[in-house]
């Protein structure tokens, strides 16, 4: 099962993005829907939401131009569904519903600020999403990859989590913030 922004059965997800996030001490963080087990129980730790907690956690560095193609990846099926959408932390995401794939995204922000294109930014992830899984591979692979974090799994770092709630990070033009 795959997930899209307006699909609040995801918001786990993005929980588990923050905690990536946060240990990694990074600009954002992704976790793709395909990573991620199509059926979590509301209440338990967020490491039993991964398909793959064995995944090391690793930080790739990519500029701006990059992050905003893969969210215009993320969005490619809009609105069904997919394997390839990401859940993000740090990040903003303002899209057109109406305009066509590869031109959805109108507006991102990094932890507040406007996303420059030029800049790097530093964004943690599973290691397989990293070297480029679920199609990334078209906009990085793991020659991006800049710093991983010895014996630690995405596993290791949700173990004892528990979700809650937190504000939608893609929102869609002309009408009310996507549930995420």
């Amino acid at each position: 099962m795959g997930q899209g922004p307006e699909n609040s059965a995801h918001l786990p997800s993005q929980a588990a993005a923050d905690a990536l996030r946060e240990y990694a001490g990074t600009d954002g963080a992704f976790l793709a829907a395909g990573l991620v087990k199509p059926s979590y129980q509301k209440g338990n730790e967020l490491s039993t939401l991964l398909l793959y907690p064995a995944d090391e956690l690793v930080v790739v560095t990519i500029t701006g131009a990059f992050v905003k193609q893969a969210f215009e990846r993320s969005l490619a099926f809009y609105p069904q569904a997919n394997t390839n959408f990401l859940q993000i932390s740090g990040f903003e995401v303002v899209f057109s519903k109406d305009a066509p794939s590869g031109q959805r995204v109108i507006q991102v922000k990094c932890n507040g600020t406007a996303l420059d294109e030029s800049k790097n930014y530093q964004i943690a992830m599973p290691s397989s999403l990293g070297r480029g899984g679920l199609g990334y591979f078209k906009i990085w692979d793991k020659a991006k990859i800049t710093k991983t974090f010895d014996k630690v799994t995405v596993e290791s770092i949700l173990k004892g989590k528990r979700y809650s709630e937190t504000s939608p990070r893609w929102v869609a033009s002309g009408s009310s913030p996507a549930l995420l």
